[in-house]
């Protein structure tokens, strides 16, 4: 087990609402990333069996059952799975014909905050957190919303339209903060509307390819069920990487704009200049640093916040720092 500084009863609830408002994490995840979160996961799961209470596999199925669907309905498996997890972890015990389970031992950062725990504050802690964050993520929608409206007729590539453009994907990449992935966002604009928004999500979606811009140019190529979509202009917060422009290449995007230049990985000119290729067969418009400031300053915020959660031991040294 893990060695962590003892965790009080707030401070459970708290960590274990903060995870919360995530969905479908699943447990090699959070193995991966922070072995006391998988903890923190299993010792909630585990209080959910009655205390010095020998229970059947069926009794410990359903109680496994209550927790995935109430405190742990952002864990991405069933109770089957959760079971052999916590079984091999030593959170449950099971008896030598392994047909009758109990709650067992917890590790020592956990075990005094255990014995004052109960599954109903966990319950109430998860479901306050996650009204708390649709009423949120509405509240900046409506705000979205009423942007929008303002903006259907400046057309796309005046000035002030793109800074107002840029707004809105700077909306998605709070968004993106939001589920603690790095603050990216980008919105489709067709005619001078928005036509489909995306903000980055490969921790979330487990998948390397879910940044900003390739959510957004999914969502509008489903919307048009059109690949191309050439009549589109992108706005996204920060320079695209290789992949993203390949990506705004092939979907044959008229114009590109963009906040934050990226020196690591910017496929715009600050590495590569993918788009001015004279051997490729189609040439985006690009216009870089609008809202730049704004842009760049939302991101060093975030790693600054990531560096000051490193120096407290709420993420591990080695995580990732990159802007993607």
């Amino acid at each position: 087990m893990t060695t962590a500084a003892a965790l009080d009863p707030p401070a459970w609830l708290a960590r274990l609402a903060q995870l919360a408002v995530r969905e479908g994490v699943h447990l090699a995840t959070l193995r991966e990333r922070d072995t006391r979160d998988l903890e923190l996961a299993f010792a909630s799961a585990a209080l959910f069996l009655p205390a010095a209470q020998l229970l059947s596999e069926r009794d410990a199925n359903d109680c496994l059952r209550r927790f995935l669907a109430g405190a742990g309905r952002w864990i991405a498996t069933d109770h089957v799975e959760l079971r052999r997890w916590l079984a091999d972890t030593g959170f449950i015990l099971r008896s030598d014909r392994g047909t009758d389970y109990r709650r067992g031992t917890f590790p020592d950062w956990l075990a005094a905050a255990a014995a004052q725990v109960q599954p109903e504050d966990l319950e109430q802690a998860v479901e306050q957190a996650r009204r708390a964050h649709d009423d949120a993520r509405a509240a900046r929608k409506q705000a979205w919303l009423a942007q929008a409206v303002q903006v259907e007729e400046l057309p796309a590539a005046a000035p002030d339209g793109d800074a107002v453009f840029m707004r809105l994907a700077l909306d998605q990449a709070h968004n993106a903060w939001a589920l603690g992935e790095v603050p990216v966002g980008a919105v489709v604009v067709e005619d001078g509307q928005v036509l489909a928004t995306g903000f980055n999500q490969p921790i979330g979606n487990a998948d390397p390819t879910a940044h900003a811009e390739i959510q957004a140019l999914r969502a509008a190529a489903g919307l048009l069920g059109n690949y191309r979509l050439a009549h589109c202009d992108l706005y996204v917060t920060l320079e695209p990487c290789a992949m993203c422009a390949g990506a705004i290449q092939h979907a044959r995007i008229r114009r590109l704009v963009y906040g934050a230049a990226d020196p690591k990985t910017g496929a715009c000119g600050s590495v590569v200049d993918l788009f001015a290729e004279p051997r490729l067969n189609h040439h985006t418009r690009v216009r870089a640093g609008v809202l730049a400031a704004e842009c760049g300053g939302l991101l060093s915020k975030f790693f600054a916040h990531r560096r000051e959660l490193q120096r407290g031991g709420s993420l591990p040294e080695d995580a990732q720092d990159d802007a993607q």
